[in-house]
């Protein structure tokens, strides 16, 4: 990446925290909220530096894996209570564009070659960000509602 490339992502780009505001009261999710959020950081710092392209597609690869072992929880979560939760399919689309564009395009760096962007990291973090702050928080609030406290 260019030095420009990195000096542009430096001032849209901060380090993601998962701050208590952020959790959403069911711990076995809240941990896996911090794991992807400790992997997105990863990959940030390893774009701001310079890393090679092996280090960032293995990143890239254990944000999908683990994203997809994450969101599968969430839906056993949801899918117990289905019929009840008013915006399961809302949420459910929701993670289907995390990774038709969020892991979609970091995936194209890897089979295609295509450059990872300032404006793709910031994306993600925002996309992160916003999920986690509103459907996973309306998802924490309902269950706690269903007397689910794991």
């Amino acid at each position: 990446m260019h030095k420009a490339g990195r000096a542009k992502a430096e001032k849209h780009m901060r380090q993601l925290e998962l701050k208590d505001s952020m959790k959403i009261g069911i711990k076995e999710l809240d941990d896996q909220h911090q794991q992807l959020t400790e992997i997105i950081n990863e990959l940030y710092y390893a774009y701001m530096q310079g890393n090679h392209r092996a280090v960032l597609c293995g990143l890239i690869t254990r944000l999908n894996d683990y994203a997809h072992e994450h969101f599968a929880l969430e839906r056993q979560y949801m899918e117990r209570f289905v019929f009840e939760m008013p915006d399961y399919e809302q949420h459910m689309q929701e993670h289907r564009e995390f990774f038709t564009d969020a892991i979609g395009f970091l995936l194209r760096y890897i089979e295609e070659g295509s450059e990872i962007t300032p404006e793709m990291l910031d994306y993600l973090q925002g996309w992160w960000k916003d999920h986690v702050m509103v459907r996973d928080k309306e998802l924490g609030r309902f269950l706690r509602s269903r007397g689910v406290t794991a």
